[in-house]
């Protein structure tokens, strides 16, 4: 049975569990499966000798049947509860079908009380961890899930990739190191036989995937920090270079409030505004940066980036001029 397939059943029993009885419409709703798949899932746990019943409120456990406990105390365990309500927005995701399964266990263990508030949703919007995907992983379900289990056996992974940098779909096989969530974007860091380096890959651009009977061993050498270290955010260029900012009085404090970068150095001038520092390994991702504060910025180094800007802001000027007739 495929392990999508067991955690399905874990779900619906811990669901069963929870509500104590449950119809099948529920439990369809709560996994998004159909009605006709719950009704069959039913069958097979009832020939894997679970104790289920059902009358015409729903199904529910005969005997003393129960899930194993756990150890929590009670902010422990809301909390947890808490954080994964927010991953909602991971589905698609291996570790959405993990995270639910482990809130079903947990709250299982609370008091009736709170069994029910949760159960009414009552917890939404309590917390945001900010981990909303910016990409719909349901689509890809099935290869989230093939780099999922190749990272976890070691093995390597054949992919079809769409190259963003070539404009083209490539064949490749990668020895999936880690696995990386920046921006609402997942990432594949792995060693790539084609390049034959360490290289980055946006999960939602692999087309396919297959896990082979390739074994590898990640690199003691090999550190995601180490690995990141420099980059402004997920992509890492050849060299280290100092990027030079100056922010308008108006932007300057907003600026000072956040750390964006290890390496930040920052220096406030007599009328208000502020001298930014950064040391960073390529210029792409800090350049997009940079563009969003629009004239609340100017780039004083290196002067390859300050040339950058300016071609993008003569391009941009050329979009919004008015037509020439």
């Amino acid at each position: 049975m495929k392990v999508s397939n067991i955690w399905r059943l874990l779900r619906e029993i811990l669901i069963i569990c929870r509500y104590g009885k449950v119809k099948a419409k529920k439990i369809a709703e709560e996994i998004e499966i159909s009605v006709r798949q719950v009704y069959r899932d039913m069958e097979c746990l009832k020939l894997a000798k679970v104790p289920i019943s059902s009358d015409r409120n729903g199904y529910f456990f005969t005997d003393n049947f129960f899930m194993p406990r756990i150890s929590l105390d009670l902010p422990e365990a809301l909390t947890l509860v808490i954080f994964i309500n927010s991953i909602k927005a991971q589905k698609g995701t291996p570790y959405y079908n993990f995270l639910n399964s482990a809130c079903e266990k947990i709250i299982n263990l609370l008091p009736g009380n709170l069994k029910k508030m949760i159960s009414e949703s009552a917890i939404d919007g309590m917390v945001d961890f900010g981990l909303e995907a910016k990409v719909d992983y349901k689509e890809i379900g099935d290869v989230f899930s093939a780099v999922y289990s190749a990272k976890l056996e070691r093995k390597s992974i054949s992919v079809t990739y769409f190259s963003m940098e070539r404009k083209k779909i490539q064949q490749r096989i990668i020895d999936p190191y880690a696995l990386i969530f920046r921006f609402g974007v997942w990432y594949l860091i792995g060693h790539c036989h084609l390049r034959d380096e360490i290289r980055t890959f946006r999960i939602d651009r692999i087309k396919s995937a297959k896990v082979i009977e390739n074994r590898f061993e990640i690199p003691s050498t090999f550190s995601i920090d180490k690995f990141l270290e420099g980059s402004w955010g997920i992509i890492k260029g050849e060299k280290k270079e100092k990027v030079k900012l100056k922010f308008s009085p108006e932007l300057a404090m907003f600026i000072s409030e956040v750390k964006w970068h290890p390496s930040q150095k920052l220096e406030f001038l007599g009328d208000g505004s502020l001298l930014a520092s950064y040391e960073v390994a390529g210029l792409d991702e800090i350049k997009r940066w940079i563009l969003g504060f629009g004239k609340e910025v100017e780039v004083l180094e290196p002067e390859e980036l300050r040339k950058e800007i300016e071609k993008e802001t003569e391009e941009i000027r050329k979009i919004y001029s008015p037509m020439m007739h």
